[in-house]
């Protein structure tokens, strides 16, 4: 007879070596809110099935973080494991909470691929359609994330401020830049792009093959905070308006400023001083 969550929850908390179960793994994602993302609960299944079988102590999960050869992204892997080790503390499974003795992996600080103004020239060229054009352009000169761009409908912009309204991260709706000509042109004739997010995902992928340019969900979100970072606005500025939480990641993408951008910038801004 296989045994039941609740049993293997007493095991846990009186034998705090006990390795993680299968079982338990269904009891946390049971526990977790209904308002959970798919996303997250991927990566639960991800992170936590592979943990199964290892111990949920320090010495074990340390033992299995080393184990993984997934480079920044054995960092998600390791929040899990903390909100793990934190519902079977507060549920009273384990006498102590393992993960406050592990410390997080180091993360690798490298710029990710952003795409340049040139190179959005190049993807517009071999665009197999209008509608991808635009929505190169709208990603590019908005700097909004795939889902935002897939939900915009014609009703949302204002062309006279040349912004739009947009249901951004955190199902929270924010103003974004419109975009440019092309993106104008376009929602003056149809009412969406009428594409969802994977579509979009999908085009890109298929750009990036033809065109050997790193182009994916991010790169053009990337490219606009790269741009406009050379361009000499500040990283509040540039965090307000692609709706960054907080401006360490444009500080991130602005170490990719050369000496030679940032001596032609101050000498753009002090030239009439």
């Amino acid at each position: 007879m296989g045994s039941s969550p609740a049993r293997d929850a007493t095991n846990l908390a009186s034998n705090c070596s006990q390795k993680f179960t299968s079982s338990t793994l269904e009891s946390f994602l049971a526990s977790r809110a209904s308002g959970t993302s798919p996303k997250t609960t991927r990566l639960y299944h991800l992170a936590l099935g592979s943990l199964i079988g290892y111990p949920i102590t320090p010495e074990g999960i340390n033992t299995y973080l080393n184990s993984l050869t997934c480079g920044n992204a054995k960092h998600n892997y390791y929040r899990s494991i903390k909100t793990l080790c934190r519902w079977l503390y507060h549920t009273d499974q384990l006498p102590t909470n393992p993960i406050e003795k592990v410390l997080p992996p180091r993360r690798q600080k490298r710029l990710l691929p952003a795409i340049s103004k040139q190179q959005l020239g190049i993807l517009v060229n071999h665009a197999l359609t209008e509608r991808d054009k635009v929505i190169l352009n709208l990603l590019w000169y908005s700097g909004m994330r795939l889902s935002e761009a897939a939900s915009v409908k014609a009703k949302d912009f204002n062309w006279e401020e040349g912004t739009v309204v947009i249901l951004g991260k955190g199902n929270r709706y924010r103003k974004a830049l419109a975009g440019n000509g092309a993106v104008k042109d376009w929602f003056t004739k149809h009412d969406s792009l009428g594409i969802t997010a994977d579509g979009i995902s999908t085009m890109l992928k298929r750009l990036g093959k033809a065109t050997g340019i790193h182009c994916n969900p991010h790169s053009s979100r990337r490219g606009f905070c790269v741009h406009n970072v050379k361009s000499g606005l500040s990283n509040k500025v540039i965090q307000s308006l692609g709706g960054w939480e907080s401006p360490d990641m444009v500080s991130h993408y602005a170490q990719s400023l050369t000496f030679e951008e940032a001596l032609s910038l101050y000498k753009s801004v002090n030239s009439h001083a």
